[in-house]
């Protein structure tokens, strides 16, 4: 008996010297482990009311839409959340998984950004008039302000025509008047954050209530049908192309035309972009307010000119854009035509101030 009692106590000495050499686990650490060992991760998250930080600049992780650990972190890949960048966040602060981005800066009413943010953007243009158009020679600018409300991370309501337009023509005395208004809706089809792809379509109204001392006010209103689409190119560019179908209600007073709208931005340094755009118009069917008149008014104007139809317009522009703060943005643009035909565009130039939120 007295050799076992002497096993009994080395034997229990040992595993006393054994579970002593072991290191010593936080409690916080065992605590952490029995929570997360109790539920997963959005389990967790539904109990104790955390909800996920939200990716602000989505290629700062690259392209991750997930976060760092629940409730806790910043952008991070693997972590097994689940959670989408901005996920519960989305009412009225809109999509923040693509800011860096850059918003299209001409043909600013019809080239349509595809995420749906809230922002408010103001807008001016100084456009220069051909010497042979119709109006032969002089300018007209445009004041206006752009609105765009997020009711989620795919769909947003926008108003993307508005302001005042002041008009000086070599033909006419100077004009002034309010533009018409046109609003819409935009949904977001494919949102695709880890590759950094946007697809969108939507559907913009505008009403024919602006004055005819700047030529807006005619016809019985006009749909314009878009798809716009983006992709990050590599680490510091994007791209943004837009097409749409602008429809009459009346072809007799406006024309009827399809454009097509092309974006690409490059970060040259930090939040400091230069820009390229092309825009293009081509004309399927003429109006009658004109007849025998072959020139149009592109983007902010439609004569209803009786022999357009056929008639295509091109125009590049070359500019740059700052981000000053997460909410603030500036952009400008140059914009001349590249065809013969030029309409009523000589040069543009396009200034633009957003407010995001």
């Amino acid at each position: 008996m007295q050799n076992y009692a002497w096993f009994a106590v080395i034997v229990m000495g040992t595993v006393s010297v054994a579970r002593a050499a072991e290191p010593i686990q936080p409690a916080a650490a065992n605590f952490e482990q029995s929570i997360f060992s109790a539920a997963e991760p959005a389990d967790f998250a539904s109990q104790w009311g955390v909800q996920p930080v939200s990716c602000e600049y989505a290629s700062s992780c690259n392209g991750c839409n997930n976060c760092l650990s629940c409730g806790t972190g910043g952008c991070g890949c693997g972590c097994g959340c689940g959670y989408e960048c901005g996920s519960g966040l989305s009412f009225l602060k809109g999509d923040h998984c693509f800011d860096s981005f850059i918003e299209p800066t001409t043909n600013p009413v019809f080239f349509e950004d595809p995420r749906a943010r809230t922002r408010v953007r103001g807008l001016f243009i100084n456009q220069m008039i051909p010497e042979d158009s119709i109006l032969q020679g002089g300018d007209f600018q445009v004041y206006a302000v752009q609105l765009s409300v997020a009711l989620s991370d795919r769909f947003a309501v926008i108003a993307n025509k508005d302001g005042y337009i002041k008009l000086q023509s070599d033909a006419l005395p100077n004009n002034g008047g309010w533009a018409d208004l046109a609003t819409g809706v935009k949904y977001v089809m494919v949102r695709d954050v880890e590759n950094q792809f946007l697809l969108s379509g939507g559907v913009l109204y505008e009403w024919a209530n602006g004055s005819s001392d700047v030529y807006q006010g005619n016809g019985d209103g006009m749909w314009n049908f878009f798809l716009t689409t983006g992709k990050e190119l590599g680490e510091d560019s994007h791209f943004i192309g837009t097409v749409g179908w602008h429809l009459p209600n009346n072809p007799n007073q406006e024309s009827e035309s399809m454009f097509y709208s092309l974006h690409l931005d490059n970060e040259v340094v930090d939040d400091v972009y230069v820009l390229w755009e092309m825009n293009g118009i081509q004309y399927l069917q003429s109006g009658n307010r004109l007849p025998g008149v072959s020139v149009e008014g592109g983007d902010l104007i439609n004569l209803g000119a009786g022999d357009v139809a056929g008639n295509h317009v091109l125009t590049m522009a070359w500019g740059a854009a700052l981000i000053l703060t997460d909410s603030l943005r500036v952009s400008g643009a140059w914009e001349i035509p590249l065809t013969s035909r030029k309409d009523l565009l000589d040069s543009r130039t396009t200034i633009t101030m957003s407010w995001i939120y």
